[in-house]
Parts: structure tokens; C-alpha cells; sequence
């Protein structure tokens, strides 16, 4: 699968992979979840630290393209206090929403349960996450 080549040069342009940019994210956005659901639970240590929880140029790039409104950085946040957007049960942003850094950090233990699943479940997501790669490089050129 890849991404089809249009032009990033425009609103339009730029709306179209950013609403495809979407989708692909909540298209792989169960499998991942599914692991982290395992996971996250049992862990000691926990990923979710604020400064992978803050957005970068190309995230703003992405947002801005849907129209979408992005939360508010809190003054004051240290870089290794817990995500200002974790909440009892994971995450509070949806999986397309959350800063790209954020949503694709995968320690060590959780992407060992990605790849011990269902070996054609496995490759349709690595399939998917290149898909959703390309459609990113895309979008920011």
C-alpha cells in the first residue's frame, strides 16, 4: 500500500492527505490499542511521560489541515511528569489527535506482544503503519 502522489502545496491538497492521514490512524488504531491494553497495565515504569505528549511543527501541519482545534500546552508542566492526557484507562485523545512522537513510541514489551499476535495480523499492521508513514511524509514534505 502507498500513499497516492498528490500535491502538498495546497489547502486542499494538503486536506485531503491529512483526512486520509486520519483515517489510517483510526484504521490501525484498535491493534495498538488491543496491546496496550495488555501491556500498559502491568507496567512499572510508565511511557506516558509530558514530553511525548507535546506537539511538534508537523503536528500543527496536520491539525491545521483538518481544521482541527489541538489542546493547550499548561505552563509549568515538567518534561517528565505523567502526560496531561493520561487518564485512568489510557489515553483521553483519540489515537489521531495525540502528537505523532506520542502515538508511536513503542517500548520494548509492547512491541513484543505487536509482533507474537497473529503473524498475518502482525503484517497487515506493519503494511498499514508504512502506509500511514508515507501518507505523513506526504503531508509534510
Amino acid at each position: 500500500m502507498k500513499a497516492e502522489n498528490r500535491k502538498n502545496s495546497t489547502a486542499e491538497g494538503r486536506k485531503e492527505i491529512a483526512s486520509q492521514l486520519k483515517e489510517a490512524f483510526k484504521t490501525i488504531s484498535p491493534f495498538i490499542e488491543k496491546h496496550t491494553a495488555i501491556v500498559c497495565p502491568e507496567c512499572e515504569t510508565v511511557c506516558c511521560a509530558d514530553k511525548h505528549g507535546r506537539y511538534d511543527s508537523n503536528d500543527l501541519l496536520f491539525h491545521e489541515a483538518l481544521g482541527a482545534d489541538i489542546m493547550e500546552f499548561p505552563p509549568g508542566r515538567e518534561e517528565h511528569d505523567a502526560c496531561r492526557f493520561i487518564g485512568d484507562t489510557g489515553c483521553c485523545l483519540e489515537r489521531w489527535m495525540r502528537p505523532y512522537r506520542c502515538t508511536f513510541f513503542f517500548c520494548n514489551t509492547l512491541l513484543k506482544s505487536l509482533e507474537t499476535d497473529n503473524a498475518k495480523l502482525y503484517g497487515a499492521f506493519i503494511d498499514y503503519f508504512q502506509y500511514l508513514v508515507s501518507l505523513r511524509k506526504e503531508l509534510i514534505g
